[in-house]
């Protein structure tokens, strides 16, 4: 396949995303897209389920006759295994951005290097923390933790493998309430399910604080950093999340948390219902499945509105999903989870935007791959900086 043109190319994803492409002509494409892994990388991002959407819509609404017509003239008279069929290829004419940002990319995939192959030994993060006892004493845990860790008369601390289980020794409540801490650091994530049955994934460069058990009439905990949230149904005792001046609270759903993000906090519903309350106003909007509360520091107030779940959860599937977001932010991103630091050259960048999604325990180099193929940025690194340039 080394000696098809770019257009050829361009021509087969044609058929493929209509439809109408052949045994041979896909295995022609298949082909191409072993050769290399870029290849397949860009094929399978072509082919992302919302690429191709909107214009499938638009033929809905095209005249067959018009189309043909305009496609004739401009191609020549050809073969078509079905004459009611050729509209669809007058159809992709009317989508030059598609065809260029083929060539384009594929151009670009053979000749330009995207990142410096230093890039190629920063490694993704891994199930990691400290966890931090009542008595000040510092347990550091790591990926396939296993067996007790902390235990009294009242609860007992497990590792299992990449979470921490508080699990409670005793019915009655405790003279006093007892606080551990959770520290995952850039590069790390970790799991802990606390007394009352709560999960709580954790993000990287995020701490939590919570009671080793949970007495009295509220389950309270305390968060800096992003974290996924699985409450436990306790209609008589609601569980509280607290942050930079915002307060989260809820009787038993599933939602994310963010405050990575500087001056902000977002809080994304999956499932149930919460209400997000300023605590030095007193304000509270709640928020249904679907939607984001985003708590702005400079203005003070709670904006709410409907956002794709996804984009603010995958993560804790091992998925980066991006949705026409600023490269800096992006960039934030990949930075607690690589455990670089990323440096500007060119502060315009900031500014550009990027939508897709990948593994995200692939190597670092796989994404500012896709990111360069897309933006034109180019990322060189070194030592554990990613120097950004246009």
């Amino acid at each position: 396949m080394k000696n098809h043109c770019p257009d050829r190319i361009v021509h087969l994803l044609q058929l493929y995303l209509l439809g109408d492409i052949t045994k041979e002509e896909r295995q022609e494409l298949e082909k191409w897209c072993e050769e290399k892994a870029r290849n397949r990388r860009f094929f399978e991002q072509v082919c992302q389920e919302d690429l191709f959407s909107k214009e499938r819509v638009v033929y809905e609404k095209i005249d067959d006759k018009k189309a043909l017509y305009a496609f004739e003239k401009r191609v020549g008279k050809v073969s078509p295994r079905g004459i009611g069929r050729w509209w669809k290829y007058a159809a992709v004419l009317l989508f030059p951005i598609l065809v260029v940002g083929s060539w384009r990319l594929i151009h670009e995939m053979e000749q330009v290097p995207v990142v410096t192959s230093s890039v190629t030994r920063i490694q993704p993060g891994c199930s990691q923390a400290v966890l931090v006892l009542d008595d000040g004493r510092k347990v550091f845990l790591k990926e396939e933790e296993e067996g007790v860790i902390s235990e009294d008369k009242e609860i007992t601390v497990t590792g299992e493998k990449d979470r921490l289980v508080y699990t409670s020794s005793v019915e009655k409540g405790m003279d006093e309430l007892r606080f551990n801490e959770l520290e995952v650091p850039r590069g790390g994530e970790y799991k802990v399910k606390l007394a009352d049955g709560t999960l709580v994934y954790l993000n990287s460069a995020t701490r939590i604080k919570y009671p080793v058990k949970f007495d009295g009439k509220e389950r309270k905990v305390y968060l800096s950093g992003e974290a996924y949230f699985e409450v436990t149904k306790d209609a008589e005792r609601p569980f509280l999340v607290e942050m930079e001046g915002v307060e989260i609270r809820v009787y038993g759903t599933s939602f994310n948390v963010n405050t990575h993000q500087e001056g902000n906090i977002q809080t994304v519903l999956v499932k149930g219902s919460v209400g997000v309350k300023i605590l030095a106003s007193g304000e509270e909007s709640m928020i249904k499945p679907g939607q984001m509360a985003e708590f702005k520091q400079g203005s003070r107030k709670i904006d709410v509105k409907e956002v794709n779940v996804a984009v603010y959860t995958d993560w804790k599937d091992g998925i980066f999903r991006f949705e026409n977001q600023r490269l800096e932010d992006i960039l934030t991103v990949l930075s607690n989870w690589y455990d670089v630091d990323v440096f500007y050259q060119t502060v315009s960048v900031k500014e550009l935007h990027f939508s897709g999604y990948m593994e995200r325990y692939k190597d670092v180099s796989v994404i500012l791959e896709a990111i360069t193929l897309s933006t034109g940025v180019t990322f060189s690194v070194q030592g554990k900086t990613i120097i950004v340039s246009k």
